[in-house]
């Protein structure tokens, strides 16, 4: 029976025929995808533990170990979930970006980026502002009603009065992430007399209106009524902003940044000045071929005179000690757009790849009064280019994260990202992601066990009666010198480091951190005749105090 060919067509869709793919044709191959949460889960095994996470109906695995990306800090996944339960607040859906590679059929996350709204901006005037709840309201008319409710998510006060009620999603409090264009940092008032946050920083023109472009005089030469560059500026009704936060089920918008469309210069070539960061991008170079990304960044300064250096952030994966490693000085522009420095290294080879990078004024650093560390700008890496295909047709390249340390190796002792999880009681070294997000994992490094000191106290030797009076001969206490003191701060993570010596050549040395999460002595490792040591901490220390067996001791104070 002859049977026409769309009839047979038909019969066979009628029948229910269908075909699959038994066998992918080559394995593994990447993935990234971008797409609404639909679920969650946290697996048992510690405070590193992984879990799952369903992205727009696909299933991917967590490994262990990997710290999931929010909008100002990085968490172990399990910092996400609260008595098991995932905790991502609001009454609207929630956004991922997760990379990885499917192995043998599982998709494994190598990367995983995670907000409200991704892309979500909010612009507009501030029509309204109360000084007594720190909230604002943007668009809103001429009688204070309509608009966006919003308030600074910042559980510690820097921008204003604390707002505690959902810290995972905060500003970042360590680097200026509320600011005008330049990088100034800017305030919400906590009253009408404010120190911190003075109505002296938003001088007036002649007309009684303040000024949207205003260059702040070298603090050695200022008046007590002078605007003072180490302090914010408030922000004011009528000011226009650009901001990004989270939306709560009532409808308030919890601000994590904030750029206000003013110009704040400071005094050029002194202290203080400062930057934030508008992208960061970081190419990974493989032996995959095919095109490499770019490696480039934005920054803005509020000092256009000075040149700023580009830095990777190294972690030694044992220790998680930071090595800054130079990438480019960049000078910034001194015509509109004022202040900015662009980096485009096109693809030069900057590996290896870092979780975060940093920018530095050539003046230096200093702390303000707010606790800001001016002078300086940590910014995560929220996009990594990996090699593209150039020649279609062929079987597509894996993500290979295996040039992307602290994935392969770890990155050291593992600290909270939030304020509301208290540190491990012993330590907890991030190690590499497991299950390994590619074909087969590499070779990791040997930690070595933390160095401790096995010196007794200084011994009394036995007292003699030659003499006519009694005398007891002890070791001499040795004099400690320290060469320097630091400490540097990594997206809410503090890490302290210090070197020292001692006129003892049999001393062996230990460091202590003085402050509100204080650190007790630690074994110092020694090069030479120098000591050193990095500390990660939960907040800035006060002071540096090191000592030794012999009884030597010396503090300092660090900023």
């Amino acid at each position: 029976m002859h049977i026409n060919f769309f009839v047979g067509v038909l019969i066979t869709l009628v029948c229910g025929v269908s075909f699959g793919l038994g066998q992918v044709p080559y394995d593994p191959t990447p993935f990234n995808i971008v797409g609404t949460i639909n679920g969650m889960t946290l697996n048992a095994g510690g405070p590193l533990a992984g879990g799952s996470i369903i992205v727009d109906g696909q299933m991917i695995t967590v490994p262990s170990n990997l710290l999931a990306t929010l909008p100002s800090v990085s968490v172990a996944w399990g910092e996400l979930f609260k008595n098991g339960v995932a905790n991502l607040p609001g009454g609207i859906s929630w956004e991922a970006n997760v990379i990885g590679n499917r192995v043998n059929g599982q998709f494994i996350a190598g990367l995983v980026y995670i907000s409200q709204r991704s892309t979500q901006t909010v612009q507009g005037f501030i029509t309204s502002i109360d000084l007594l709840t720190g909230h604002f309201k943007i668009n809103g008319d001429a009688t204070g009603s309509g608009g966006i409710d919003c308030v600074i998510n910042d559980p510690v006060g820097r921008y204003g009065r604390p707002y505690t009620a959902n810290p995972l999603w905060a500003a970042d409090t360590d680097n200026p992430s509320i600011h005008a264009q330049n990088g100034f940092p800017m305030c919400i008032p906590r009253d009408s007399s404010d120190l911190l946050c003075p109505s002296k920083n938003r001088p007036l023109n002649s007309a009684g209106a303040p000024l949207s472009i205003y260059t702040f005089k070298d603090p050695s030469t200022i008046t007590s009524s002078d605007p003072d560059a180490r302090l914010m500026a408030p922000l004011l009704v009528g000011d226009y902003v650009d901001l990004s936060g989270t939306l709560t089920g009532s409808g308030l918008l919890e601000v994590y940044s904030l750029n206000a469309n003013l110009q704040f210069f400071t005094a050029p070539g002194k202290t203080p000045a400062y930057l934030w960061c508008e992208e960061a991008i970081y190419g990974l170079v493989t032996n995959q071929g095919g095109e490499n990304g770019e490696t480039r960044a934005v920054v803005w300064t509020s000092d256009p005179t000075t040149p700023i250096q580009w830095f990777a952030v190294d972690v030694d994966p044992c220790t998680g000690s930071v090595t800054e490693r130079n990438l480019v000085l960049q000078q910034p522009t001194t015509v509109a757009p004022t202040g900015r420095a662009v980096y485009r290294l096109g693809t030069t080879n900057a590996s290896p790849a870092t979780r975060q990078v940093g920018f530095r004024l050539r003046t230096g650093t200093s702390l303000t009064s707010n606790n800001i560390t001016a002078g300086q700008y940590f910014q995560p890496i929220f996009e990594y280019t990996f090699p593209e295909l150039t020649a279609f047709g062929t079987p597509v390249f894996p993500n290979l994260f295996d040039v992307i340390p602290y994935l392969s190796q770890g990155s050291g002792p593992y600290i909270p990202g939030s304020f509301e999880v208290p540190p491990p009681a012993s330590e907890v070294i991030v190690g590499q992601l497991s299950p390994w997000p590619g074909a087969s994992a590499p070779a990791t490094t040997s930690c070595a066990p933390r160095p401790t000191s096995t010196i007794a106290p200084p011994s009394t030797l036995t007292t003699t009666t030659s003499a006519p009076a009694t005398t007891t001969s002890v070791v001499p206490k040795d004099t400690i010198t320290i060469i320097s003191a630091s400490q540097s701060s990594t997206r809410g993570v503090i890490t302290v480091t210090a070197s020292a010596s001692s006129n003892n050549p049999n001393a062996l040395l230990s460091m202590a951190v003085a402050g509100s999460n204080p650190i007790s002595a630690t074994a110092m490792t020694k090069s030479g005749s120098t000591f050193s040591l990095s500390i990660s901490v939960k907040s800035k220390g006060t002071s540096v105090t090191i000592t030794s067996q012999f009884g030597g001791s010396t503090t300092v104070a660090i900023k």
